[in-house]
C-alpha cells in the first residue's frame, strides 16, 4: 500500500495529469475562452423593473425633507397661529404603537 501524499512507489501509468493530458486541457480551455468572448450577451429588464428602477431614482431626486414647509410650519407655532390638539397626537402615537405590535 502507498501513501497517497508521497507519490514514491506509485506507478506512471494511473496518474491523473500527464504533460499530454495537460497541454490537452489548456487547448480546451483556451477555445472554450476563446469562443465565450466571441458571443455577445445581453440583459433585458422587465416593466416593472424599469418601473421599479424610475422610482427609485424619483426618490432620490426628491430632498428628504421639505424646508420650506418646515419653516413655515414654525413661523406659525412661533406666532401662536398653529393649532396643536393633544388628544389627536396621544392618539396618533397610540395607533403608530398598536401598528408596530402587529
Amino acid at each position: 500500500m502507498t501513501n497517497p501524499i508521497n507519490p514514491i512507489g506509485r506507478s506512471t501509468a494511473g496518474s491523473v495529469n500527464t504533460s499530454t493530458d495537460r497541454t490537452q486541457a489548456k487547448d480546451t480551455v483556451s477555445s472554450t475562452a476563446s469562443s465565450a468572448t466571441s458571443s455577445e450577451d445581453t440583459v433585458s429588464l422587465s416593466q416593472e423593473s424599469q418601473q421599479v428602477a424610475g422610482l427609485q431614482q424619483q426618490l432620490k431626486d426628491s430632498p428628504v425633507i421639505d424646508q420650506s414647509k418646515v419653516d413655515s410650519i414654525k413661523q406659525e407655532i412661533a406666532n401662536g397661529n398653529y393649532p396643536l390638539d393633544a388628544n389627536k397626537i396621544a392618539e396618533n402615537l397610540i395607533s403608530l404603537e398598536q401598528s408596530l405590535l402587529e
